[in-house]
């Protein structure tokens, strides 16, 4: 199985860029704390930028197969109130959503069968998937094609 470690850097303007370098498996756990240690060190030593995080991806060979005319610019943005938030709003993106699932007028009905199995995933009540900050939805309000 192929992993990486993949590095967030920070400039002193506030702008971010990820890197992503394969490595080769450990044996133990602990072992890629140790590499990731390590490398972080030696990265420290030959660039300006300021190194956020180092996170262990592992592939798990689940994928699927692009769509003709697929576009990337084509996204889709999900609201809805924070669980336990008091009011707080939040959003999740996704990227290249499908112009099927889109009305004439732009929204994404929420309650579409797929869309809904999607953004159930990050509801306290039933999702395990979390907002960027940790967080989980207590409801969904709308979905929007992105412009």
């Amino acid at each position: 199985m192929t992993e990486y470690l993949s590095c967030v850097f920070i400039d002193s303007r506030g702008r971010h860029t990820n890197r992503k370098y394969e490595v080769e498996t450990q044996t133990l756990k602990a072992d890629y704390g140790t590499l990731a240690t390590a490398f972080a060190a030696e990265i420290e030593a030959i660039t300006d930028l300021g190194l956020v995080s180092v996170t262990l991806l592992r592939p798990l060979g689940v994928s699927f197969a692009v769509t003709a005319d697929s576009n990337v610019d084509v996204g889709a943005t999900f609201n809805g109130l924070v669980y336990d938030g008091e009011g707080k709003q939040a959003s999740i993106k996704m990227p290249g959503f499908k112009m099927s699932l889109v009305d004439p007028d732009g929204s994404i009905p929420i309650d579409d069968a797929d869309v809904d199995a999607f953004l159930d995933r990050f509801l306290q009540a039933a999702g395990d998937f979390l907002l960027s900050d940790g967080e989980q939805m207590a409801s969904w309000t709308k979905g929007s094609l992105d412009r």
